[in-house]
Parts: C-alpha cells; structure tokens; sequence
C-alpha cells in the first residue's frame, strides 16, 4: 500500500486530516511565582522551616510536532528566584540562611530551577480562531536553593492551562500558566523539602 493511502486511511479512521499538522519551535518569557520552600523537620515536634522568595523571570523552549487538536514536544526551562526570608513554624523570622558549604551566613542568594520536560498538549477548537488549550508534562528539574542545601535533580510534573492566537500564518501568540513540582526533592541533611512554583507565560510558537 502506498504511503498517501495509509496515511488517508489513518485520518479517515480519526478523524479529518489536521490542517496545521507539522513540527514547530517555541519560546517564552514570563514572570515565576514560588511558593515557599518547605523544609520538613524530620523529629515530631521539630519546627519546619519555609523560605519564602520573590517573584521572579522564567524561560522557555520548546520542539514539538502539532497533530492538529494534540501536540507533544520536548521543552527546556529556567526560572530564579531571589531570597526573602525565612519563617519557622512557631512564627520566628530569620533573614538569612546558614550556608552548609561556605559555613557561614548569606542573605544574598538565588534560588534557580533547570527543568527538562516531555509534555502534551491538547488544543480545542473555536470559531474565533482563538484556541484554548491544557497540557501536562513530566521530567526533571534541577534544583538549586542557593544556600547550599540543596543542590539535585529530581523528577518532576507540571500541569498548564492557556490560549493560542494565530497572528500569522505559521506564527502564534501563546499565553499561559504552568504549575510545577519536584518530586522526592531532600536537602543536604535528608530533610524532606516541598516546593512548587505557578508561573505566567508569553511566548510565540513557529510551524513549519
């Protein structure tokens, strides 16, 4: 059989032939917002710690291939964040964190996350033109706090909403929120730690 048959008797079985089916890149910028990192005391009764950082800016990029009303790419991003301070769970406030490595304190640190993502999309269809989408991802991200407590890589997932905007012919405006998370993530003293981060971003997609 000839391959422009099978592949109309693979759409005809799925559906109509997508029309925007092809590879793609993409880009991004945008502003991450992280929740506090969570040290988890490993003693019942010990205090927890939570370091809370700022605002700060992410990068994306992205390979995929559009299937029409699905997408699936690989997807390279990076985020840093500035420390704030640090609260335990009785309520005490510290301003600096004590740096295992250095073996002294430091209050000018940067927390920055490196992520590698495999990730789905799933793209609906308006008369508009407009497509809202969702997404979900998984990978992993390194991970360093900046103090010297933490320095891996570790698994992670991510789940995205947003909408794309066709503003040329094979150029779209993407605006969208991903949450991600470290799985499994442990400091320098095995402590459990929990972190997660909800990031807004714009980017431009390019089909070829």
């Amino acid at each position: 059989m000839k391959k422009p048959l099978l592949l109309a008797l693979l759409f005809a079985a799925f559906g109509s032939a997508p029309a925007y089916a092809g590879y793609y890149i993409s880009g991004s910028v945008g502003a991450g917002m992280p929740g506090d990192v969570e040290y988890v005391a490993p003693i019942p009764g010990g205090y927890d710690l939570f370091q809370k950082f700022d605002t700060g800016c992410t990068f994306n990029g992205a390979v995929g291939y559009n299937f029409g009303t699905s997408r699936v790419e690989a997807a390279v991003g990076y985020q840093q964040n500035g420390f704030k301070n640090g609260v335990y769970s009785d309520g005490t406030v510290i301003n600096n964190s004590w740096n295992p490595i250095l073996k002294q304190y430091v209050s000018d640190f940067n927390l920055s996350v490196l992520t590698v993502m495999a990730n789905e999309y799933f793209d609906l269809t308006t008369a508009s033109g407009i497509k809202p989408y969702f997404m979900a991802g998984a990978g992993l991200e390194s991970f360093d706090s900046g103090d010297g407590w933490i320095d891996k890589t570790c698994f992670a997932l991510q789940l995205g909403a947003g909408i794309g905007v066709k503003i040329a012919r094979n150029t779209t405006f993407d605006l969208g929120y991903r949450y991600i998370r470290p799985v499994g993530m442990k400091d320098q003293d095995n402590w459990q730690v929990n972190w997660e981060t909800h990031n807004i971003q714009a980017g431009v997609r390019y089909e070829f």
